[in-house]
């Protein structure tokens, strides 16, 4: 029985790598298809990283023409996530969605 890694980036690169092979299982299926996010939650994790950061990016407001608007949203997105800016394909595709809106909350 060997002891656990002290090393902090060695349960990342443990993440990452079960990412890519989870990727690899994506792209050998014979069609492709719909995936429970509980079978693969390291993707999962990352495909909600993902909406997160796009949520961060919603503002509260914008201004059009001279006058201020209030935006609200919810997000229904279709992602493709790469691992490097030179990839030709994705890592993988999915899709997610928020029940929430983001930006502008009502009443305040």
């Amino acid at each position: 029985m060997s002891k656990p890694s002290m090393r902090p980036g060695r349960k990342a690169r443990n993440i990452h790598e079960r990412i890519r092979e989870a990727a690899e299982g994506f792209r050998r299926a014979p069609v492709p298809g719909v995936t429970d996010a509980d079978t693969y939650p390291e993707v999962a994790a990352l495909m909600t990283a993902c909406r997160q950061a796009i949520e961060a990016s919603i503002p509260k407001r914008v201004v059009f023409e001279g006058r201020t608007y209030w935006l609200s949203a919810a997000l229904n997105l279709i992602l493709d996530v790469y691992a490097a800016p030179g990839d030709a394909r994705p890592l993988f595709s999915g899709a997610t969605f928020s029940n929430e809106d983001h930006g502008h909350r009502p009443g305040h």
